[in-house]
């Protein structure tokens, strides 16, 4: 098994007696255990007349077996021990995992394994989670990922089995009865013959990652999985194809539901599962999704016709792949479709003529060796529910180093897959409003029309000309060869403070223990001029736009090779992090200093970027209703952080002319602060420094952190505040604030959350069927703990749902009081397990200390205060804390709602104060934080 050098696991492959196969994975230091099971099983499988049957069996098997009957069960267990399960349906793959405090790991698996031995199919859960079903079927009704999806599936061969409509709903899953109302057809029947028809111990694969010797592990996996029977199934294969003669050369139009303009040009290939080790289409993708000077994206964005191009994605199989080309079109766009699509095939030609060269594979080749050479370590669940899949598709000998394998350059196999990039094999998608729509999808009523692509077009397309205006990657200059960590100077475990200076702090650490070539840089840029009011936090928001935009044809091959930027703005001004191997981050923080001083505010390049940031922000208004309810939310505690519709406002009368004045503004008023942090030596981080300084110095400078209000809602009872939505579902979020920043209110702010997150699903979801996103968070804002409580339904109203919220609030010290002594313990030692998790790799501890350093915890020691206040909680205190901070009848809290469509008939909301106008309850008190 090819293991990275940098990779301390130890692995073994076993296959038990009943055909499953296994990969057992050793890792001392991981803080959980995990594991997964993948079943080649997905709603490919699913009968004509039930689709969506494979979906729904995988809901199906977390509610109870023969040995653990109780429903919800296996999910308290997790959760009592600091652990966390999903699972996902795909098209022929379905996945569980989970993980799990590792003293717990036999007996989570014991119950986990139980799924694909005996489960019940509970009468009373099956009906209840078919109602799960519709839920998360009707959420996803206005989702336009969803809504091509369906359209994707009405224009493919109807016989391949990805024409079947994968989510299934409460019409495919209901029981079928004759024209006497009896019973003809039970859903309990055919779900447990689909399930001994298609679950086999042959078509599985299972990982187990632990702390745990793979000694152990091979015998847990042999106790616990060997008795799952093996039907015989492995030979099943797809032998028809996804697309007839008939079903290429399309031109699709699709209508979107929100604001959006977009191109799909698709290929279609045979399955190309097999040619994992050699990656030929993600050598075309690489060319094709260039970004550099001269690349197809950059002369399509120079006559602004786009403003995005991706390469390489769309749907696969195990007998199909398709390849998509996809760009996000600008109103002009949408008239030169044609134009677009010569362009794309004149790119083609070029790749053909002189695109393959065996140095282009040998660059990418060398970014995925230094990729896996110093990858990092990943949660256990992660990497657990990624190498099962891997397990499915690749050799067990590649099972880890598959992603990343490119064993040689293949250029006989390279023009043979060229020849499928032809407009014969090609569909086009357009998706935008306004066009021409002469049928409606199936399920999502998605409107769209088909027709096929003209013979001139056709032969056009097939013969085009080489412009000269085109051209291919130059070899990336940012692509290092040789890598290893720089030598030690110190064995420092936190940051220090190398530079304070009137405007400018300058941390430092090299990292000891990860030992990996690589480096973040932190750059919090505050301005207190940038967010004075929504219209300079708008200003500040399109200067980060244009920057990025300006960046990118510069910027591309350093991330190519490895090494990535982002800038952003956020409630004090605008923060700047690199990541990546370090050797080559200071030239590109070079660039990016460069783009900066010559700083333009090109007119063309405005109004594009301006009329992308008001279609994004107006499109929120069709994002879920509970989505919009966070947003409006936030907006209304945190002065610096306005909700869409006053971003939207401002945005609207902002000229080009108003920026350069602007950022001089924004410089004469400056605090920086920055964490240089990885493999880098305190020589290069000053040296990092003094460029940036330079750059950013003004005459006259003033050195000022910004303020961070946060409205407090004091003891005034509960605010509630509604905010419509005009979409089919309701939605209900209620909020907790901590009146202060205290360790102890921390402690009881995160452990409530915890203790309740899992009871709260399984009443109001798993029990009540309100809705499919339900769920608690812990919602710290500005460093004030928080707790939030949230509810989307398609069957109740925003009042009921606060009955149900608070009927659960009102009853939920008693679900404290029944638990067990060990319970309790064990409950609380599952947090601190989740909070001590030790950082994993170099950029989750990196953001850790930033996060410290941005609220000001300089000694880097509040995680650890607040594990010693979570250790010393008593269940009294806990129990006083749920009954007077929580309690409906004397809460002080925030209430968001939004009434649905469905439910305008039902009363309003009548809970607290209503929130009239937004200025005026900003008046109230704030907390002034400058972290």
């Amino acid at each position: 098994m090819h293991i990275s050098p940098n990779d301390k696991k130890q692995y073994r492959y076993i296959t038990l007696p009943n055909g499953l196969r296994v990969l057992l994975v050793h890792d001392e230091d991981a803080q959980k255990s995990a594991a997964a099971l993948a079943v080649k099983v997905g709603h490919f499988d699913d009968p004509y007349h039930r689709e969506g049957l494979a979906h729904y069996l995988e809901h199906m098997l977390f509610l109870g077996t023969e040995k653990y009957p109780v429903i919800g069960e296996f999910q308290s267990f997790i959760s009592q021990h600091g652990g966390k399960n999903n699972a996902w349906t795909g098209t022929e793959h379905t996945c569980f995992f989970f993980d799990i405090i590792s003293t717990s790991f036999a007996e989570a698996l014991d119950r986990f394994s139980q799924f694909f031995i005996a489960p019940l199919f509970n009468q009373e859960a099956l009906e209840k989670e078919r109602q799960a079903v519709e839920s998360e079927f009707r959420l996803k009704l206005k989702d336009d990922m969803r809504r091509l999806y369906q359209v994707h599936k009405e224009v493919v061969n109807p016989e391949h089995p990805f024409a079947k409509f994968s989510v299934g709903n409460d019409e495919t899953l209901s029981d079928l009865f004759d024209d006497n109302g009896n019973p003809t057809t039970s859903i309990r029947d055919e779900i447990i013959e689909f399930y001994r028809q298609h679950y086999s111990a042959d078509l599985m694969t299972a990982t187990l990652i632990s702390p745990h010797s793979l000694d152990q592990l091979e015998e847990a996996a042999t106790t616990y999985f060997s008795s799952i029977e093996n039907n015989h199934k492995q030979d099943k294969s797809i032998n028809i194809p996804l697309l007839r003669e008939q079903d290429s050369a399309l031109f699709v139009n699709v209508e979107p539901e929100k604001d959006s303009r977009k191109l799909m040009l698709t290929f279609n290939f045979p399955g190309m599962d097999q040619f994992y080790q050699t990656k030929p289409l993600s050598y075309i993708a690489h060319l094709l999704g260039d970004e550099s000077e001269g690349s197809l994206l950059q002369h399509l964005k120079s006559e602004e016709l786009i403003t995005s191009l991706t390469a390489g994605g769309g749907i696969s199989g195990s007998n199909f792949r398709e390849f998509s080309i996809s760009c996000s079109l600008t109103k002009l766009g949408i008239e030169k479709v044609n134009y677009i699509v010569s362009c794309i095939f004149e790119f083609i030609e070029l790749i053909r003529q002189q695109g393959l060269e065996e140095w282009r594979y040998q660059e990418k080749q060398a970014v995925l060796e230094s990729a896996f050479r110093f990858q990092e370590a990943s949660r256990a669940i992660d990497v657990a529910s990624h190498l099962v899949i891997n397990l499915q598709n690749f050799s067990p000998e590649d099972v880890i180093y598959g992603d990343y394998m490119m064993t040689h350059y293949d250029e006989g196999h390279l023009r043979q897959l060229l020849h499928h990039f032809t407009p014969y094999n090609m569909r086009i998608m357009l998706i935008a409003k306004g066009l021409t729509y002469d049928k409606q999808a199936k399920w999502y009523n998605t409107p769209y029309s088909v027709t096929p692509i003209c013979d001139e077009d056709l032969h056009a397309w097939s013969h085009p000309p080489i412009s000269g205006e085109l051209h291919l990657p130059e070899p990336n200059p940012y692509i290092c060869y040789e890598l290893d960590p720089a030598p030690l100077e110190r064995d420092n475990t936190l940051p220090e403070l190398i530079e304070d200076k009137p405007g400018f702090r300058l941390w430092h650490l090299q990292e000891t223990e990860f030992r990996v070539p690589k480096g973040l840089a932190f750059i919090a840029i505050d301005s207190p001029h940038a967010v004075s009011t929504p219209r300079t936090i708008v200003k500040t928001r399109l200067c980060v736009e244009m920057f990025l935009d300006s960046l990118a044809k510069e910027t591309y091959q350093a991330e190519i090779a490895g090494m990535g930027y982002n800038v952003y703005a956020h409630q004090g001004g605008v923060t700047l992090m690199l990541s990546g191997f370090s050797q080559k981050q200071a030239q590109l923080l070079d660039v990016i200093i460069h783009r900066f001083a010559s700083r333009e505010f090109n007119q063309t390049r405005f109004d594009s970027i301006k009329k992308q940031m008001l279609r994004n922000w107006r499109n929120t208004a069709k994002d879920r209703p509970v989505s919009q309810l966070f947003n409006a939310m936030t907006g209304i505690l945190q002065p610096n952080n306005p909700p869409y519709p006053v971003l939207i406002e401002a945005l609207e009368s902002i000229e080009v002319d108003e920026l350069p004045s602007f950022v001089d503004a924004m410089l004469a008023e400056l605090h920086i602060e920055m964490f240089v942090y990885g493999d880098w030596s305190r020589k290069a981080a000053i040296h990092l420094a003094d460029s940036l300084k330079t750059a950013l110095h003004m005459q006259d400078q003033q050195y000022e952190e910004s303020l961070r209000p946060l409205v407090m809602l004091g003891e005034s009872g509960t605010f509630q505040r509604e905010v419509c939505c005009d979409q089919a579902d309701s939605a209900l979020v209620v909020y907790y604030q901590s009146p202060t920043v205290s360790p102890e209110n921390v402690a009881l702010y995160t452990l409530s959350n915890h203790l309740m997150s899992a009871a709260f699903f399984h009443e109001i979801r798993t029990k009540q069927q309100l809705g499919y996103m339900v769920g608690t968070g812990n919602m710290p804002l500005n460093r004030h703990p928080g707790l939030a409580l949230y509810v989307q339904s398609p069957n109740a109203a925003p009042s009921e749902l606060l009955t149900s919220v608070d009927e659960f609030l009102n009853a939920f010290y008693l679900v404290l009081l029944e638990l067990t002594e060990e319970q309790w313990q064990s409950s609380k030692q599952g947090l601190l397990n989740q909070i001590m998790t030790p950082d994993s790799n170099l950029r989750a501890r990196g953001q850790r200390y930033w996060v410290a350093i941005g609220n000001k915890d300089l000694e880097f020691n509040n995680r650890d205060i607040v594990v010693e206040k979570i250790i010393k909680l008593d269940r009294t205190e806990m129990i006083r804390f749920v009954v007077s901070t929580l309690k409906p009848r004397t809460a002080n809290r925030l209430i968001m709602h939004s009434k649905g469509l469905e439910h305008q008939e039902a009363p309003d909301l009548n809970a607290g104060l209503e929130i009239g106008s937004i200025d005026e309850f900003q008046l109230r008190p704030k907390n002034l934080d400058l972290g």
